[in-house]
């Protein structure tokens, strides 16, 4: 028993060296992070960002009224990274000045650009203001530009951000009962998604049962946040038979599916499912890495099943 379990750590070790490590990000204080940020539409020497961090918040409109300064976010792309970069900050309200002088900017010029409606909208999800976003939605309707469903899903993906479910309930019921703006499968899968982060389970399945009912078929994310939502839940039951609906549709399992079934399984504390689980997972050649198999490992001591353990390991090591 314990020369088993000394080989089996041995192998453990050897499939830990042979995944690439993740390389190291220098560790920056949050304020800076929006400087030394890996995404190149942020630039490291910004001016405009530079100045908004330095200037009170009261100046922050009155930064942006220069011609020189409000060039300096005209674009979508640079208006995103300038907004992204004070959210990284924790700077959220001069992060909503900023996009309230867009907003009053575009207003003022009769903009009509509907992707830049959208674009602002979805800014006001990541900073989770569900008011400022039903704002701007009211302007685009008001400078007479049509909404699309896109429109309306962004919309209520930052009331779902925001926490806002009532007036994302109610954003639904005026697509459904539209003429020319029906739900489309991406409005089902925001609820979807939000009560799987929420672990609720039930409302979870509604949805999903709701999107099915409008036949709309579910895709790799629709499976990713069900699966997640039932493991989170101890809902496992539910989570396997949409992994099994999932391998039916010939939709391949990405890494993030395979950790919360193997997150699932464990839970169960059954090696037999979870052995099977793994030799599938490896013969098809789906990706899995150390961090997964660190998850099981725990239970497959609890259990005595070592010389099991050993040949999952072995496989995991040839595969790597």
């Amino acid at each position: 028993m314990a020369s088993t379990g000394k080989r089996v750590l041995a192998l453990a070790r050897n499939v830990s060296l042979s995944v690439p490590l993740q390389s190291q990000q220098p560790h920056y204080p949050l304020i800076f992070r929006g400087f030394f940020s890996t995404d190149p539409s942020i630039s490291i020497t910004n001016p405009l960002l530079l100045k908004l961090l330095q200037e009170p918040t009261s100046s922050v409109k009155s930064v942006l009224d220069s011609q020189e300064n409000g060039f300096l976010c005209s674009s979508r792309l640079s208006l995103n990274a300038l907004v992204t970069s004070l959210i990284s900050s924790s700077m959220l309200k001069k992060a909503q000045l900023v996009l309230e002088w867009k907003l009053e900017n575009m207003s003022k010029k009769n903009e009509r650009d509907l992707d830049f409606y959208i674009n602002l909208i979805c800014l006001c999800g990541k900073l989770r203001n569900s008011s400022l976003a039903m704002r701007v939605f009211n302007v685009m309707e008001f400078q007479g530009v049509k909404p699309t469903v896109t429109a309306f899903n962004s919309l209520i993906e930052a009331c779902i951000s925001s926490n806002n479910m009532i007036t994302a309930f109610s954003i639904f019921e005026v697509m459904k009962n539209s003429k020319n703006f029906k739900p489309n499968t991406d409005t089902f899968y925001y609820f979807i998604s939000a009560f799987a982060k929420l672990h609720d389970v039930n409302s979870m399945q509604a949805w999903y049962s709701a999107k099915k009912a409008f036949e709309f078929s579910p895709d790799l994310r629709t499976y990713e946040a069900l699966i997640h939502g039932s493991v989170k839940s101890n809902c496992f039951d539910f989570g396997v038979k949409c992994f099994e609906e999932m391998i039916l549709s010939d939709i391949v399992p990405n890494t993030i599916i395979l950790e919360n079934m193997l997150e699932g399984l464990c839970k169960r504390k059954n090696f037999d499912e979870v052995k099977k689980f793994l030799n599938v997972v490896l013969d098809n050649g789906w990706e899995i890495d150390w961090n997964v198999v660190e998850k099981f490992i725990p239970v497959w001591f609890e259990s005595g099943e070592l010389e099991g353990m050993k040949e999952i390991l072995t496989k995991l090591n040839k595969w790597n």
